[in-house]
């Protein structure tokens, strides 16, 4: 199965929801929070629903929208944090997933105003730079453009000040495993806070 844009839309949908309950079992996402999305290869997104938990969605509960965010017709309500993910597309052309979470030990490192440390092996030579950024609220244009502008950077992984963290790649894969990694480091860094107070 190709990782981005060159998946049937079907191909599409049921890889978004394989990423999903991988996301659900690994604890990076709980309750509804959380939203997956794809770009397709005429450029259309496919987003996973708002107010559904990512652990128990189908692959037809996900709706397809235009690149701005304009769900088709006979779709269904998509996250709220749509223009998250409209503009991290607009941001790079080579983006093609993009993954928000809530994982609880980056929400937590991310109330501290800074990044976590990165100086584990898997951090070094996989998660590589993470930016951070100020509070703004959720789904909103101010939260998707000060995001966007870090992938615009060419950063991948964006953690949100009180929000969670956003990951974006050329395919699923990329994104999951960076925000697995991102989780992991600041896991790590809480703990190694704490023991070597």
């Amino acid at each position: 199965m190709a990782p981005g844009g060159d998946l049937s839309e079907a191909e599409a949908r049921a890889h978004i929801i394989e990423y999903c309950k991988l996301l659900w079992h690994r604890r990076l996402v709980t309750g509804t929070s959380g939203n997956v999305s794809m770009r397709l290869h005429d450029g259309d997104l496919l987003v996973t629903p708002t107010l559904r938990s990512l652990r128990s969605i189908s692959a037809n509960d996900l709706v397809r929208t235009d690149p701005a965010g304009k769900p088709r017709d006979g779709q269904g309500s998509p996250t709220s944090e749509l223009p998250l993910h409209v503009a991290a597309y607009a941001a790079r052309p080579d983006i093609r997933a993009v993954v928000h979470t809530h994982p609880t030990f980056c929400v937590v490192w991310s109330k501290t105003g800074r990044i976590f440390e990165r100086d584990t092996v898997g951090a070094r030579e996989t998660l590589g730079e993470v930016a951070w950024t100020p509070y703004a609220p959720p789904g909103s244009n101010e939260l998707a453009r000060i995001t966007s502008e870090e992938f615009a950077l060419g950063v991948n992984t964006v953690l949100m000040e009180r929000h969670g963290v956003s990951a974006v790649g050329a395919g699923l894969e990329d994104a999951f495993v960076l925000t697995d990694l991102a989780e992991e480091a600041a896991r790590i860094a809480c703990f190694s806070k704490f023991l070597l107070m």
